[in-house]
């Protein structure tokens, strides 16, 4: 057998593993990330249109059962963001959020009582403040 042959077998099986391993422990892991991070984007804005209809005028609003739905799924993608947050994004890129001033565990706590609030400023104040912790604005 050429000596040549294995040697470009042997880079390009290399190449290959290299490439599998930054594509499935890097890649996957960081869109996977910004994925969840703009679902539970499209859940705040559902909420936001929710808390226009539902609003009684003088500034309150009363969940009824399903109505908060939205709430929940933004709250649980934000514990799906949370743990993708501390347990799959490599290091390096979580030091990068990090310089950003993204924070996914303040904008889950953020939520964490959303639907048990009844004034609207004070909930529209929270997802704002959810939103700025993402860098969704």
């Amino acid at each position: 057998m050429d000596s040549s042959l294995l040697i470009a077998a042997g880079a390009s099986f290399i190449a290959g593993l290299t490439g599998y391993i930054i594509a499935r422990l890097w890649i996957k892991p960081m869109v996977q990330y910004n994925i969840t991070k703009r679902k539970i984007g499209r859940a705040l804005s559902q909420c936001g249109i929710l808390l226009e209809v539902l609003g009684d005028g003088r500034g309150r609003v009363q969940w009824k059962s399903g109505e908060d739905a939205s709430i929940k799924k933004a709250r649980r993608f934000a514990m799906d963001l949370t743990t993708c947050y501390n347990e799959r994004i490599p290091y390096w890129y979580r030091l990068f959020l990090d310089s950003r001033g993204e924070s996914p565990a303040e904008a889950s706590g953020l939520l964490t009582h959303l639907n048990k609030m009844t004034d609207v400023r004070q909930i529209q104040d929270r997802i704002d403040r959810v939103q700025e912790k993402l860098r969704l604005k």
